[in-house]
């Protein structure tokens, strides 16, 4: 309990030593695309985020998003729909590179159908859906390429905690994308 307080003093401190640091209003929106893969499937997808947040200085800011990660597997099509909010720390590094990590929970809608094939599971040879909460981490690096544009890589895990679908396991994005610093 004792950690937990210092740390949360350093994180203070930091906030405001940065907080004069912010050009702008603070609000952003970014999209980004990339892959996919759950824990327990045997193949990945294309997968694509969309988050809007408020940065409150250049060290902490809070945010919600949309993850998408459309996927084929034993012959079934399977929909994930997350919807989260993170808190999200950066580690400016320069004036145009910045390290950043996000915590946060959500809502993982997940939907599929497919026909009975020679291996399928037969849960997956039925039209279903299935929700339950995830915990989200995830890490990231921006580059500023002016004061409005971000270039952006991020590695995001969902880890599926109570509910039905914890039978696809935890859900890892590696994407790259844009921000728009409003």
């Amino acid at each position: 309990m004792n950690k937990l307080k210092v740390m949360a003093v350093c994180l203070g401190l930091v906030a405001l030593s940065n907080a004069d640091q912010l050009t702008g209003s603070g609000a952003y929106i970014n999209a980004n695309a990339g892959f996919g893969t759950m824990q327990y499937l045997p193949t990945g997808s294309f997968a694509a985020t969309l988050n809007a947040g408020y940065a409150f200085n250049r060290s902490f800011g809070l945010e919600g998003g949309y993850a998408w990660l459309p996927s084929s597997q034993y012959g079934a099509s399977q929909y994930n729909n997350i919807f989260d909010v993170a808190a999200k720390g950066t580690l400016p590094l320069s004036r145009v590179f910045a390290l950043y990590g996000r915590l946060g929970a959500g809502l993982n809608y997940q939907s599929f159908s497919g026909t009975t094939n020679p291996g399928t599971p037969s849960s997956y040879c039925q039209n279903s859906t299935m929700s339950n909460f995830v915990g989200l981490a995830g890490v990231g690096g921006s580059f500023a390429i002016s004061n409005h544009f971000d270039l952006r890589v991020e590695d995001t895990i969902y880890v599926p905690f109570g509910g039905g679908n914890q039978s696809a396991g935890a859900t890892n994005l590696v994407l790259g994308g844009v921000q728009y610093n409003f």
